[in-house]
């Protein structure tokens, strides 16, 4: 379980069948220890810096076509799990994995014949953050879906700490951060890697 930025795109056009390959090439560099674990050191280091690379472009560049569908946020609880679990869908196209040193890469092609769609159209989860999730992939695999003849989902995942308790969070209600205030607001920028409750005076 961590605190973590979910990030969803949807790219359309050649520009998803290139994308495809690209990740198919960073998954198939994959040097597996096991088929349940899972780490970054698994991937040459010159695909990590490729992958992440990427994935800050991708951020960057989410209003812009050919990216279709982008949405972003904070999730403070869930396991990895989640993502294999909703990016399996029976007889739907390969996910296709790579981990940077920062970010986590889930690619899953389209068309698949509605088999992701058909398997995210499901009840209520035990977690709020786990339908958040379905919800939002279900959004992306249906966005322009009529017009568009091939796309391709990214999902990124960004761990930025351990999962957040209901004390942590009661806690940090009596706490103003420097960011909010106005103080202290060049000891460092989280987006280049500090945590956002470093630098408190």
């Amino acid at each position: 379980m961590a605190s973590q930025r979910i990030t969803i795109a949807k790219v359309g056009g050649v520009a998803a069948d290139v994308l495809g390959g690209r990740l198919r090439r960073w998954a198939a560099a994959r040097e597996a220890v096991g088929a349940d674990e899972w780490s970054s050191e698994q991937w040459p280091s010159s695909i990590r810096v490729e992958v992440d690379d990427f994935a800050g472009q991708l951020r960057v560049r989410g209003c812009f076509l050919p990216v279709v569908h982008f949405v972003e946020w904070s999730d403070l609880w869930s396991m990895g799990d989640l993502f294999f679990r909703w990016l399996t869908p029976p007889g739907g196209s390969p996910l296709l994995i790579a981990y940077g040193d920062r970010f986590e890469v889930y690619g899953y092609a389209l068309p698949d014949g509605s088999r992701l769609q058909r398997a995210l159209t499901v009840g209520p989860q035990q977690f709020p953050e786990y339908d958040q999730f379905v919800v939002r992939l279900r959004e992306a695999a249906e966005v322009w879906e009529g017009l568009l003849e091939q796309a391709i989902i990214v999902v990124l995942r960004e761990i930025v700490g351990g999962l957040v308790t209901d004390e942590e969070l009661l806690g940090s209600m009596s706490v103003v951060p420097d960011w909010i205030s106005g103080h202290g607001l060049s000891n460092g920028n989280p987006e280049q890697g500090q945590h956002p409750e470093q630098g408190r005076g």
